[in-house]
């Protein structure tokens, strides 16, 4: 019989919108977000990037320890409150896609 698998590490990413471009606020608030995430137990990495050919578009590239940590910080208040702030920003359309991995090596 085979044992069953330890839960894997969690990659979150995608796109947000930024309807308005990358203001000033925005970049505030993300970088309030990525501060706050990234002191959650569970994140290895949170981070955003504009894209180069895109300045419309925010990647979102996060990795959590687990499936437990990411749904923590997805009821997280500083979560709740990023969220919340999105239609002031001038944010949306969010694209993010969760992938569940259980290997992981240098390339």
């Amino acid at each position: 019989m085979t044992e069953p698998k330890p839960p894997g590490a969690v990659i979150v990413a995608g796109t947000l919108r930024a309807r308005r471009g990358v203001t000033l606020p925005v970049l505030a608030a993300m970088a309030a977000m990525s501060t706050a995430s990234r002191a959650e137990d569970g994140c290895e990495l949170y981070t955003y990037a504009v894209d180069a050919f895109d300045p419309m578009t925010i990647r979102v590239f996060e990795i959590w320890t687990d499936m437990a940590s990411l749904k923590r910080h997805r009821e997280a208040n500083h979560t709740k409150i990023w969220r919340g702030k999105w239609n002031d920003l001038g944010l949306g359309d969010p694209n993010l896609t969760s992938y569940e991995i259980d290997n992981k090596a240098p390339l």
